[in-house]
């Protein structure tokens, strides 16, 4: 199975990497747990057949929402949707961004 594949060089697997992405993004989106790892002991996913996970969804499959301010906070690396950063360091060019960047 590609979860239990080591991530060289990291002392970890593809499954752990992935967990440890998906905490880091609901940590920065301040939005609760709207995003899972490959895998996820607590619940099982796609109606309950399978313990594997590509995308995080509720029972019922369908996609967790994410608010425009939830998407600024983790693609910026900040946590907050008013402060620029990681792959957008000068802050993003749509409209949105703009308008959270003028608030500060």
């Amino acid at each position: 199975m590609v979860a239990n594949t080591p991530v060289l060089p990291c002392d970890m697997t593809v499954a752990d990497f992935t967990n440890h992405i998906s905490e880091l993004r609901n940590k920065l989106g301040g939005c609760g747990i709207k995003d899972e790892g490959l895998i996820f002991p607590l619940f099982l996913g796609a109606e309950n057949r399978t313990d594997s996970n590509i995308l995080s969804a509720n029972p019922n499959s369908l996609l967790y929402a994410r608010t425009p301010s939830e998407i600024l906070r983790i693609v910026y690396g900040t946590g907050s949707e008013y402060k620029p950063g990681g792959i957008y360091p000068k802050g993003g060019g749509g409209n949105v961004a703009k308008w959270f960047l003028a608030k500060t």
